[in-house]
């Protein structure tokens, strides 16, 4: 019998909250170590967004955006350099600040916020486009509420743009050329993910000795449990593909390319 997701409207479910309080915690203990491009990248008009993130972002001239989980805020810029109204959003105090000194230092416009992507203020609404990049769906204990809070803060025709990293990564361990291990469980869904390998770390936490490591709840969702979330929260789907980048799985050799290392997912409000 097929497994039923853990996230279903109505299961029960530990606080979000206490889960993302303590990886607040976390990662401001990390954030000193992630500095993301200089503000002269930005001032000299470079981008982060991928080529296929702009195409299906469509014109942002006067578009509201919201990057959720926006860490030091590279693809705010990159959104603000195409003409958006681009906001951020971190639940790290001190990658926010990072972000608002890059941010003036490169002599761009944007707004960042210090929240909870579950618990946004309310100037975050009536938004054009809520975009979340690599390594933010890991980070949230259940995906019905977040669509929820995503669809709520969407205006009519308004849409959300997921370019994430593959779950299917989360879960396998490079052990040399061709060969990989399975560490973890795809279908893990609510329980935080419990890998050996350290390349699954966040940035910032690979380089602490390993005792010295901040303790992270991450998560691993299947692509169809994102997917249907966002039906489920009203949202029609316009675009979903996979793609594979050999660098996510070094030493793996030519056989990377066979395997998928992101996602992404489009899709719209409709009234």
């Amino acid at each position: 019998m097929p497994r039923e997701p853990a996230n279903r409207p109505g299961a029960a479910s530990s606080s979000i909250y206490d889960v993302t309080s303590r990886n607040r915690e976390s990662w401001n203990r990390i954030a000193p170590e992630r500095e993301g491009r200089p503000a002269s990248y930005f001032r000299d008009g470079g981008s982060t967004l991928e080529a296929h993130e702009r195409e299906l972002a469509d014109e942002m001239t006067g578009k509201r955006v919201l990057h959720l989980a926006c860490s030091t805020g590279d693809e705010v810029l990159s959104w603000a350099q195409l003409g958006a109204i681009a906001f951020g959003a971190d639940i790290s105090d001190i990658a926010i600040d990072k972000a608002r000194g890059k941010a003036a230092e490169a002599g761009i416009d944007v707004e960042f916020h210090r929240a909870d992507m579950f618990d946004l203020p309310p100037v975050l609404s009536e938004l054009d486009l809520i975009y979340l990049s690599w390594g933010a769906i890991c980070w949230a204990p259940d995906l019905d509420a977040l669509a929820a809070v995503i669809t709520e803060r969407l205006r009519p025709h308004g849409s959300v743009l997921i370019s994430d990293h593959h779950p299917l990564w989360e879960i396998l361990t490079v052990r040399g050329e061709n060969e990989l291990t399975v560490t973890g469980d795809y279908f893990g869904r609510g329980v935080p993910r419990n890998s050996p390998d350290a390349t699954k770390q966040p940035i910032g936490a690979r380089q602490q000795d390993e005792d010295d490591v901040p303790p992270f709840a991450a998560f691993v969702w299947p692509v169809s449990d994102v997917v249907m979330a966002l039906v489920r929260a009203g949202l029609r789907l316009d675009a979903f593909f996979e793609g594979s980048e050999p660098a996510i799985y070094p030493g793996l050799g030519d056989a990377a390319v066979h395997l998928p290392a992101y996602y992404v997912i489009k899709a719209t409000k409709t009234a």
